[in-house]
């Protein structure tokens, strides 16, 4: 079995597996997985069968070709309507040292979270200028070691976060480039990241300005940027325009109340995977263009930063692994695999999407299963695969 990676919270159709034409033409959804005549399932042209037998169960494959194809797609998608548009890749979305050395040399930057993700960034070879560094509860360390490298972008959200920048600054005599995350005035029906969560500063309430003027007022720090990042597995165009509208009205109410203008707006990232929007008839060609046409309404030229992370990684894999066997329990069949929730990601919206390594027979009926591994977890890999 071979499964290909992700999700959607806003579809429920995305929460059981791929439809019986989806599997039979998979290469139409992504191109380096195809049947061939015989009905064996090749994955870059290897036979996936012979791949599992040969390097045992379960392993995990990331191609490097669709990594780098899927950060050109996206980072042309916004710098054909922003120049200076920079596409910083989220170290959390993958940590593998090869999977991001082919971001480094497409040309993309980093997005840290934490003092290992910066370690890991730097060992990758990215340059301090080509790094921004968020997080929630900044610890001294992580702002020791951002402030020391000299990143880019330093993202805060909190009157203590911005207390500890400036703290590491005076420690090491220098001067921090910050940005400043809001959580922008908007319907949060369906916004994914809601007021008073643990990510942001919320608009509501002044809480934003407040912030705005304390970092206004500290010598360590320089505000150059607007950091906003509201959605996550957005496949919804609506939804992320009234994001950016939001963030727009954000920076025009900054400017009028507190004259300052941003070097740089920061939307994060946030898109669902390639192949999923693509399954929809969309792209982030899309996505950049609803970003145009509500950005242009901030009324002042700005570069332009994105932060995506499951874009970039999420489709760029297969696991390959091994029925061991099946379970029935009431109403339900289980297929009992070697891969689920020791080696991928367990979350309740996620699944993955099961591909058979050969098709059934012709005139073979089709059947639909549960998939799960072994252990006692609850977690499930896909519900409802065919």
């Amino acid at each position: 079995m071979a499964t290909a990676h992700d999700a959607s919270r806003v579809r429920a159709r995305d929460l059981i597996g791929l439809e019986k034409s989806e599997i039979t033409g998979v290469h139409r959804l992504l191109d380096y997985l195809r049947y061939d005549d015989q009905g064996r399932l090749r994955v870059y042209g290897h036979d996936a069968q012979e791949l599992l037998d040969q390097a045992g169960a379960p392993l995990i494959w990331y191609f490097g070709d669709r990594v780098r194809e899927n950060y050109r797609s996206i980072d042309d998608a916004y710098r054909a309507h922003f120049p200076g548009h920079r596409t910083f890749a989220a170290i959390k979305s993958c940590y593998l040292k090869e999977c991001l050395t082919v971001l480094h040399r497409a040309g993309a930057g980093a997005e840290v979270m934490s003092a290992l993700e910066l370690q890991i960034a730097q060992q990758i070879g990215f340059a301090p200028a080509d790094i921004v560094s968020n997080g929630v509860g900044r610890s001294e360390e992580y702002a020791d070691a951002t402030v020391a490298a000299g990143v880019g972008l330093t993202v805060v959200d909190c009157l203590d976060d911005l207390r500890t920048v400036a703290a590491a600054c005076r420690r090491h005599g220098s001067r921090a480039r910050i940005g400043l995350r809001v959580t922008p005035p908007v319907d949060h029906d369906g916004i994914y990241i809601t007021p008073s969560s643990k990510l942001g500063v919320d608009w509501e309430g002044g809480e934003f300005l407040r912030l705005a003027r304390a970092a206004l007022d500290t010598p360590e720090v320089q505000v150059v940027a607007l950091h906003a990042h509201q959605v996550t597995h957005c496949s919804q165009p609506a939804k992320y325009r009234a994001t950016l509208a939001g963030v727009a009205a954000v920076a025009r109410e900054t400017e009028r109340e507190l004259g300052l203008r941003f070097e740089v707006i920061d939307i994060g990232g946030g898109l669902e995977t390639r192949f999923l929007l693509h399954r929809s008839g969309l792209g982030p060609e899309d996505f950049a263009a609803i970003a145009k046409e509500e950005l242009d309404s901030i009324g002042y030229p700005f570069r332009l930063h994105i932060e995506p992370g499951r874009y970039l990684t999420a489709d760029a894999a297969v696991g390959l692994t091994a029925v061991t066997t099946e379970k029935h329990n009431g109403d339900r069949t289980y297929l009992v695999t070697e891969i689920g929730s020791n080696v991928l990601i367990d979350m309740a919206e996620v699944t993955y999407h099961p591909l058979p390594t050969r098709l059934p027979d012709p005139g073979t009926p089709w059947t639909a299963y549960d998939v799960g591994d072994s252990t006692c977890a609850p977690a499930l890999v896909c519900r409802t695969a065919t």
